[in-house]
């Protein structure tokens, strides 16, 4: 049996962005769930989820996820009805990668390699035996009460992107589940056009290996590569969003008028601003640090992409006055807001 590729994901805890917290509350919401009930426990809220930046923790989906499946005792299935909502185009620049891809086996490498631009749970390798290309996913690693969710979306979703990838190549669908067969198995032969089994070894996925190295005629190995860069800098990115000093930048993002008050950010984090002091150190920032980069990077980018005032700005971004703003925003970056404004004019 040849393995495509050794890697495999050691957990699920990584950063992810808000699109599959977005795609899992619309569901509870079209089935009569309420906000506040799925965000339960997930410091998100309604402007969090409207902003597309938002970065989350695998926390706070898995948080998402339980809400879900208690507000929604009566649904059966519901990892399936996730998982059908998962195209190529909501995992952004690691769909659009596999999307550019020139063959199948390329899509499944860059799958693989940025698995953490995914929003999975169960962890996945590929493997190749006698006609089939053979999806695995390990969810030993996944909670139990969210298990039985997590693989029947994961499973699905990767189904879902497979179709759209290899189209009328994918050929007989075949899906194997470890858990029991259901009494409601039937609905799971309406997701997979195919053989489904149950009680099986492993969870996995098979289709047929011809189908991998198939020239695809909306590949382009330039964009692909292209894309595979922006995948690189992308995970290098969230990386840094890692740790308590991301938390804290997620509150802060989610502040309009974003907070100076130490107090009130370690409160929601249910721990004592000398605590969060102490642990923002331990990752060599600080409070004062964070703030500081987040006003900057807000500032730079409402001075070259909006045309509020100064004044607005420094309002928005909790300074005193516009003074105050472009005194702190030139210690910070070497030149004043009007500077960069003017910059930005003349380059658009």
């Amino acid at each position: 049996m040849d393995s495509l590729d050794e890697h495999q994901m050691k957990s699920w805890d990584f950063c992810r962005s808000i699109t599959s917290v977005q795609i899992l509350v619309s569901l509870g919401l079209e089935h009569g769930a309420a906000l506040d009930r799925l965000l339960l426990n997930t410091a998100l809220d309604q402007a969090s989820l409207d902003n597309p930046e938002t970065v989350v923790e695998a926390s706070a989906e898995m948080a998402v996820v339980r809400n879900l499946i208690r507000e929604l005792p009566n649904v059966a299935n519901l990892g399936l009805l996730a998982g059908e909502r998962y195209h190529l185009s909501a995992y952004g620049i690691w769909g659009f990668a596999l999307a550019s891809s020139p063959t199948a086996r390329k899509a499944v490498e860059l799958s693989q390699t940025y698995q953490e631009l995914t929003f999975v749970f169960s962890g996945f390798t590929v493997e190749e035996h006698d006609d089939y290309a053979i999806l695995v996913f390990d969810n030993t690693d996944v909670p139990d009460d969210v298990r039985l969710f997590s693989i029947e979306r994961e499973i699905h979703a990767a189904m879902i992107i497979i179709r759209e990838m290899i189209g009328n190549n994918m050929g007989e669908e075949w899906v194997r589940f470890q858990h029991p067969r259901p009494e409601n198995a039937e609905l799971y032969e309406q997701c997979f056009r195919g053989r489904v089994d149950f009680a099986a070894e492993r969870n996995e996925l098979l289709f047929p290996r011809s189908a991998l190295d198939k020239p695809r005629a909306v590949g382009n190995l330039a964009t692909a590569s292209l894309l595979d860069k922006q995948c690189s800098e992308l995970i290098a990115k969230r990386s840094a969003r890692r740790g308590l000093s991301g938390k804290v930048r997620d509150i802060l993002l989610c502040q309009r008028p974003m907070s100076m008050d130490m107090e009130l950010v370690a409160d929601t984090l249910c721990m004592t601003s000398r605590t969060m002091r102490r642990k923002l150190a331990a990752e060599n920032t600080s409070f004062r640090q964070l703030v500081d980069e987040i006003r900057l990077s807000l500032a730079e980018e409402m001075l070259t992409g909006t045309r509020l005032s100064v004044e607005q700005i420094a309002e928005r971004l909790n300074y005193a006055d516009a003074s105050s703003f472009s005194q702190a925003f030139k210690r910070m970056s070497g030149h004043t807001p009007g500077m960069l404004r003017k910059q930005g004019q003349g380059a658009a």
